[in-house]
């Protein structure tokens, strides 16, 4: 898909249902930032940055692909944490979005 809308399938035909990359980006963010111990990089103060601390791509096969890029603190079990993260973005992806198939991809960029 090279739209950045993500088109539901509308079984009605009153027109078309779409939900844009920068919302399902949102959502991974708000999630994300809700467990405890971890937080989603921020942007940086640089004016330039080739990456995204969060991105949202649509795969040719109608899947979603969230890749999020996060910060956890010293005193949380990693592997844990990342486990939690999946499970807050995936149940809010889910919840908010019908069902869309998506994928989701995490980086630890740092310790805190």
């Amino acid at each position: 898909m090279a739209s950045d809308y993500y088109y539901l399938n509308n079984y009605r035909g009153a027109g078309k249902i779409a939900i844009s990359r920068k919302s399902f980006e949102s959502i991974a963010t708000i999630a994300a930032n809700s467990v405890e111990g971890a937080k989603v990089r921020s942007k940086g103060k640089k004016s330039f940055s080739l990456t995204e601390p969060v991105r949202a791509a649509f795969r040719r096969d109608g899947k979603v692909e969230l890749s999020l890029q996060v910060s956890v603190s010293k005193a949380a079990n990693v592997r844990d944490t990342c486990l939690l993260i999946q499970e807050r973005v995936a149940t809010a992806v889910s919840m908010m979005s019908e069902a869309v198939p998506f994928a989701i991809e995490l980086k630890v960029v740092s310790v805190l």
